[in-house]
């Protein structure tokens, strides 16, 4: 049982709007489905779900109830994955969906119109004002695997329905690599090529990324500690390797 705080009580109760209660009550289903006894606050939010072909209908009719609350606004700093389709190469792309480029449109209006900062990126931390340290809460896979790694944030790997609960409320449930000792290392890897150009990197990644076997017992995935490497890598190496490990769910 989650003893809430009166900010919390307030949104579960609908005093804030129906916005914040429904993102309330979706970040306490999470808790109880996850075991979690306690919520802690999140400094920035990154949500996927932006294309009509992942999200669907169900995403379009949901971001339209929220919308139908003036003022409904997100908590916390977020940001927005990539959408479906690129609006100026929408004929080049040659989607065959009807109505698909008027729909992701929507979708990224709606998200807007929350507070969400369009950024239609994948990389959350390479955006002005995105805090790198403290609790987060990510829906992109390489973005998660290069925060954990690289900065001092923490975040689990959120879907973008409870990523957006967290935009809406300010918080996320504390269980998985939010937990004490969760994020230590559970494979070793030596690496004894020399790697210089990112597409080294992406390759390493790919490859340590395979290796996973079904039978090993990883709850919240390969977490490999990397020897051999130096100490001092590009920007753009630690990007190209943490995007590719996490195609497996380093």
């Amino acid at each position: 049982m989650i003893e809430l705080n009166e900010e919390q009580r307030a949104m579960l109760a609908g005093e804030m709007g129906q916005a914040k209660q429904m993102g309330m009550r979706l970040v306490l289903d999470l808790a109880a489905a996850a075991g979690a006894t306690e919520l802690v606050p999140i400094t920035h939010a990154h949500l996927s779900g932006v294309s009509p072909l992942t999200g669907g209908l169900g995403l379009r009719l949901f971001l339209a109830r929220l919308g139908e609350e003036a003022g409904a606004r997100v908590a916390v700093p977020t940001t927005l994955n990539s959408a479906g389709c690129d609006n100026d190469q929408f004929a080049a792309m040659r989607i065959v969906a009807p109505d698909f480029l008027e729909h992701n449109q929507e979708i990224v209006a709606r998200y807007a119109a929350l507070g969400v900062e369009p950024t239609q990126s994948c990389i959350p931390y390479e955006w002005e004002g995105v805090e790198t340290n403290g609790v987060a809460a990510w829906a992109e896979s390489n973005a998660i695997c290069f925060g954990n790694s690289y900065t001092d944030l923490l975040t689990n790997r959120e879907s973008g329905l409870s990523a957006l609960a967290a935009a809406l409320t300010g918080y996320t449930p504390k269980y998985g690599l939010l937990t004490a000792g969760a994020l230590k290392p559970n494979l070793e890897v030596h690496v004894t090529a020399t790697l210089e150009d990112p597409t080294d990197f992406s390759i390493l990644g790919d490859w340590i990324g395979s290796q996973r076997q079904p039978t090993w017992k990883t709850p919240w995935g390969p977490m490999p500690i990397i020897r051999g490497l130096s100490a001092d890598l590009s920007h753009e190496q630690k990007k190209a390797l943490a995007a590719a490990a996490a195609n497996y769910g380093c």
